[in-house]
């Protein structure tokens, strides 16, 4: 390369260093700029929190009814709640990882990334630039890992959402809010009007909250690692990096002459 072409590229990289540092991190770590993302995030997290107060709400009506027939649906239900904190834990690191990738990507890694294209460039070495490079596409993959996840369970997340509501709705009825003679009213007469037996009624409401388990560790955990390995594999494709594994490492002896 030339020494004209090389400064020129110098010259143009440290513009963008100095672009994402002054304008491009300011504006990806304000959470206004990240609403719509928030906000999905915030209804799956008020959805899991609804899910967590019914199941401790019928876990708690289902111990009132006579008999150790529903005695273990109750400790089912009880039991619920570790996996609504798994699923609550990873909503939070997701909502709070949109302003953070921001920061990462823009203020620490394509920063460095431009300072080691500068220094390859000046110092003609080819792979270190490549590696610049890689470095920066790596950086707009972790900014947009969150955001595109997000986005990708929301479409599985509203074809569930009518299933939810109805799940929140029957769990309501057999849950007791207080014990004036209203609530154990409601509680008697969802007795009364329970599908065949109470102890199948509650049953099936279980399996019900352990598809909703199921659909929400598949948005907020599975889906962002999914997202996660499709950049990976991209990025693999464009660049031809070797993903090497702990177990791809092999020793050699030399062999004695």
């Amino acid at each position: 390369m030339k020494i004209e072409k090389r400064i020129i590229a110098i010259l143009v990289v440290i513009l963008c260093c100095l672009i994402s540092l002054m304008i491009l991190t300011p504006v990806s770590t304000n959470a206004e700029h990240h609403q719509d993302t928030i906000a999905l995030l915030d209804q799956e997290i008020d959805n899991v929190l609804k899910l967590t107060g019914g199941a401790t709400a019928v876990s708690a009506a289902v111990s009132l009814l006579p008999g150790d027939a529903c005695t273990p649906i109750a400790e089912q239900f009880a039991e619920l709640g570790t996996y609504f904190v798994i699923i609550l834990s990873a909503l939070y690191f997701e909502k709070f990882f949109v302003t953070l990738a921001g920061y990462i990507s823009f203020a620490f890694l394509i920063p460095l990334a431009c300072v080691l294209f500068c220094i390859a460039s000046f110092f003609l070495k080819e792979k270190m630039r490549e590696f610049s490079v890689k470095l920066m596409v790596c950086a707009l993959a972790i900014y947009l890992l969150i955001p595109v996840s997000v986005r990708a369970s929301s479409r599985i997340y509203n074809s569930y959402q009518e299933n939810l509501e109805q799940t929140l709705e029957d769990a309501e009825q057999i849950s007791i809010v207080d014990e004036d003679e209203e609530g154990v009213g409601k509680f008697l007469s969802w007795i009364e009007n329970a599908a065949a037996t109470v102890v199948d009624y509650v049953t099936g409401l279980l399996s019900r909250f352990l598809e909703a388990i199921a659909v929400m560790i598949v948005t907020s955990c599975v889906i962002p690692v999914v997202v996660l390995l499709f950049f990976a594999w991209l990025i693999k494709l464009l660049f031809h990096v070797e993903l090497i594994t702990p177990g791809q490492f092999q020793f050699h002896r030399k062999k004695p002459v």
